[in-house]
């Protein structure tokens, strides 16, 4: 059976979804052993000082917003088209992942569960999305000349 054109955006994009959430749950929880330095820090960006002082912590902080990006730029996509605020729902979504990986980190003591994580997780969500955005108004743009 051919896939329509609607139906293989529908297919590509929730595989998308599927593939970046298999990969923050393998890097962030499955991918992981107890961890001696179970430890909380709730203070925001309490990152930002080690990440000027020690070399290559700033890698961990640029992980944290890379490994998001994905799933800010499909997730948007494989929403259906009746939902309007597909941006803000998907950082919303970004967001409380991110609090679920590090509470699991924490519950299961697989990881220091940070607020600066979940933050730079958000952003890297943010940024998928924002992509999104732009790629709408492109379109917006591309479909506007050609009906001219």
């Amino acid at each position: 059976m051919l896939l329509t054109k609607g139906r293989t955006k529908t297919v590509i994009t929730r595989l998308g979804v599927a593939a970046s959430l298999v990969l923050i749950f393998m890097l962030t929880i499955f991918g992981r052993t107890t961890d001696v330095a179970h430890d909380v820090s709730l203070v925001p960006f309490a990152s930002v000082e080690p990440m000027m002082t020690r070399v290559g912590y700033y890698r961990t902080v640029y992980l944290n917003i890379i490994l998001f990006i994905p799933l800010g730029l499909s997730l948007p996509f494989a929403l259906p088209e009746k939902i309007k605020r597909r941006v803000l729902l998907t950082v919303a979504a970004g967001f409380l992942l991110s609090v679920i990986v590090e509470a699991t980190q924490f519950v299961f003591q697989i990881g220091k569960c940070e607020t600066d994580d979940v933050l730079m997780n958000t952003l890297g969500v943010f940024l998928g999305a924002t992509s999104y955005w732009i790629y709408l108004l492109i379109s917006k743009r591309i479909k506007k000349k050609e009906n001219l």
